[in-house]
């Protein structure tokens, strides 16, 4: 994402401390407003460093993709064909309902299909035609395969999608269509932010491994999610570990917009906690469960760590891609490594006091609402 977006930071609000059975659903106010005079700091955008150039070039992708899509269409007509498709991806290798190119053409038949498509086209023997696709692929690292919207329904026996992509280089989070295909190769214009009533597949650049096709330690990491104490779930109160370190918790957090349009799967919601002048809680979590898409509410309580000095925290949905940015937060580090096309929510400094169990703070931001305590 352009890091020019605005921010709007958070606005505090305060009340008793809620306990995590008994959650009320929280109003978000759809609005960019000011902070009031006595809230958190502005959020501040990350510090960059100059990005490398990328290679391919996102033009030379997005013909290979285009290409491909029109490939595709023709051969998703072959119903073995849809159905390698839809077992492939309804592993959910990364937790998302898509699979890798590099994966997926080990199938038997996924590349015999799409050969035979690339010889009719083009007139070439099926060996070239094969080596045709292999080139269109190459240009596209992280290739993935994948039916983001009502995957669940899809019955390929019965059913043939059409074959969008998703292209690379552009804002995803206003892109207006994204382009799709039938087998006779008609052109259809998607709307990039609202989901469609039936599945498309859909050919894009995988946001959640590395160029070699390797989940990044992130995501890895986001499958063993943190224990809950019993004591956190009771609701009990708590008892300070030291006279002045307090425990850090997330008692609830409201998605209000997810920063991924459905052509991209479920949103990466993540959020980094950092004490900020003592050693006490370091907390990430990239790809936060529950907070898939707009409109999502996580009620936990979640323990983050204990602290004795003010937290910093910082909100942003992870595009996946290479890190070249060092975020922080009124130039506070806060240790993480994330791209430029990364979409920034915002960041407050919650203060040591704040954690001692009196009250639930909310911080709301345009996009998000967090609750902690």
């Amino acid at each position: 994402m352009n890091l020019l977006r605005r921010m709007s930071g958070p606005r505090l609000i305060r009340d008793r401390r809620i306990a995590g059975a008994h959650l009320a659903i929280l109003s978000v106010a759809f609005s960019g407003a000011a902070l009031a005079a006595a809230g958190p700091a502005r959020a501040q955008q990350p510090t960059a460093a100059v990005p490398s150039a990328a290679v391919p070039s996102a033009a030379a992708v997005n013909r290979s993709l285009d290409d491909l899509a029109k490939l595709f269409a023709v051969a998703v007509t072959d119903r073995a064909f849809r159905q390698s498709i839809h077992d492939s991806v309804a592993q959910r290798f990364d937790g998302d309902t898509d699979v890798l190119w590099k994966v997926w053409t080990q199938k038997p038949g996924a590349w015999s299909a799409l050969a035979r498509v690339e010889a009719r086209r083009s007139g070439t023997s099926t060996l070239r035609a094969q080596n045709a696709v292999t080139l269109l692929a190459g240009r596209i690292p992280r290739l993935q395969i994948a039916v983001p919207a009502n995957f669940a329904s899809w019955n390929p026996a019965a059913y043939t999608p059409l074959v969008a992509f998703m292209p690379t280089g552009v804002e995803d989070t206003t892109l207006k269509t994204v382009t799709a295909y039938d087998a006779a190769g008609r052109a259809f214009q998607l709307d990039a932010q609202v989901a469609p009533k039936r599945p498309v597949i859909v050919l894009g650049l995988n946001e959640r491994t590395d160029d070699s096709g390797a989940l990044l330690p992130a995501f890895r990491a986001a499958a063993k999610r943190p224990s809950v104490s019993a004591a956190a779930t009771s609701g009990a109160p708590r008892a300070a570990a030291a006279a002045t370190s307090y425990q850090v918790r997330m008692t609830k957090v409201s998605l209000v917009d997810d920063n991924e349009p459905w052509t991209a799967g479920d949103a990466e919601i993540s959020v980094k906690a950092r004490s900020k002048g003592c050693s006490g809680v370091e907390y990430l979590d990239v790809n936060w469960a529950g907070l898939n898409d707009s409109g999502d509410t996580w009620s936990g309580p979640r323990v983050l760590g204990n602290t004795t000095c003010d937290v910093v925290y910082y909100w942003w949905e992870d595009d996946g891609t290479k890190a070249d940015f060092d975020l922080s937060f009124l130039s506070f580090g806060l240790g993480v490594k994330m791209d430029n096309g990364d979409d920034l929510i915002g960041g407050v400094q919650v203060a040591h006091r704040d954690f001692a169990g009196a009250t639930s703070s909310a911080y709301e931001w345009s996009d998000l609402t967090m609750w902690a305590d």
